[in-house]
């Protein structure tokens, strides 16, 4: 089968892409349609991406837009990325037969071009739409109501936790199936270079995603800075990007490193002593989440500070690898703080820690589990 990804930024750093991209093409041909909200252009651009020892096709739509601007000025380039890519997909529609679609804002042009071509669809949920933003209630009742929609029409979709299953109640998925955020079991690097003012002697803290505010980043600044015994190392792209780099230029203990390659991410935290996962439970689809930062602090081995939020915390308390906030009603830079010391005063048991953690993921939270879930659910459609 031919399948065409479309996801509303680049696709790269993009872990959960990245890892269904390359699953999928050990039996299908994969290549993906993604908007470039930094750039301004007619023209789509191709760009070639290695993932592991594969090349994969990206044609990025330029559409200048901010990242976490808010719904009202998303709409206008929105609209329009949306109209480019069906234009996009109506023109290609010989050189795909299934459209992988990630998320609501990618439905419309998707399963518009499906239905008028005659091509399978599949709806990835990496965020449940209605749940991602602060809107009134009625706006979110109509999005709520379009996405179960996507949901209803879709030939399958994909979830990313079972609690999901939950969030999504009151759709009628055709075919449901469960792919975790887990990442590929793989002998990570250990040559990623830090920054060269980094400190062999210190501690080093790592985060390396999405940079927006609900993962608690101001905070970590805050927790972090002017500290003597402890380092913050950062990746990604996002709103906060420019916050992050002015922090790295004022503290002598923060670094940022910008986007980089899914590889560089793991090398990087590999090269670290701690992990964070935290995410605001006052975004209410952050209730059901499955943060990839949490699988990869197992599958590396490393000790992980999370907020009390969902059920998937639960994991860090029941194994006892790492260390759990409270983010509601309380002082978040202090409570990450105080997380920070009571792992530093057990840091004889950080390689226990690591141990348990590397063995939950093998015991529970496995990709190759998750890659032949979905490698199944494609065979099925062709069927």
């Amino acid at each position: 089968m031919r399948i065409c990804f479309i996801r509303s930024d680049k696709g790269y750093p993009d872990s959960r892409v990245e890892k269904e991209l390359y699953a999928l093409s050990k039996e299908h041909e994969v290549f993906l349609l993604g908007w470039n909200r930094e750039l301004q252009g007619d023209e789509v651009i191709l760009e070639k991406h290695l993932i592991h020892d594969k090349e994969f096709d990206y044609y990025l739509i330029p559409e200048q837009a901010s990242y976490g601007g808010g719904m009202k000025k998303m709409l206008g380039p929105m609209r329009r990325f949306w109209k480019r890519a069906y234009a996009f997909l109506a023109e290609n529609k010989d050189r795909y037969d299934a459209i992988h679609i990630v998320n609501f804002d990618t439905a419309s042009p998707a399963f518009k071009a499906a239905k008028k071509f005659g091509k399978k669809t599949v709806y990835d949920i990496f965020d449940y739409y209605a749940d991602s933003y602060n809107a009134p209630g009625i706006v979110k009742s109509v999005i709520r109501k379009m996405e179960n929609s996507y949901i209803d029409k879709a030939d399958m979709t994909i979830i990313c936790s079972e609690e999901r299953i939950k969030q999504i109640e009151g759709s009628h998925p055709q075919k449901l199936i469960v792919v975790e955020n887990s990442p590929e079991d793989m002998d990570v690097r250990d040559d990623f270079k830090l920054n060269e003012r980094s400190s062999e002697g210190k501690i080093k803290l790592v985060y390396a995603g999405m940079l927006v505010f609900d993962r608690f980043l101001k905070e970590t600044c805050e927790a972090i800075k002017g500290r003597s015994d402890i380092e913050w190392h950062v990746a990604g792209y996002g709103i906060l990007k420019e916050y992050i780099e002015e922090c790295a230029a004022a503290q002598g203990n923060i670094f940022c490193y910008g986007p980089l390659p899914y590889d560089d991410i793991l090398a990087l935290e590999k090269k670290c002593d701690l992990m964070t996962a935290f995410q605001n439970p006052g975004v209410v689809n952050n209730r059901y989440s499955a943060p990839n930062k949490f699988y990869e602090a197992l599958m590396l081995g490393k000790p992980l500070m999370m907020v009390r939020n969902g059920s998937i915390y639960k994991n860090i308390e029941e194994q006892d690898i790492g260390e759990i906030i409270e983010a509601e009603g309380s002082d978040v830079a202090a409570q990450i703080g105080a997380a920070v010391d009571r792992l530093i005063a057990r840091r004889d048991k950080w390689d226990e820690m690591g141990r348990r953690a590397r063995e939950l993921y093998l015991n529970k939270f496995p990709w190759s589990k998750s890659a032949d879930t979905l490698r199944a659910g494609y065979r099925s459609l062709a069927d």
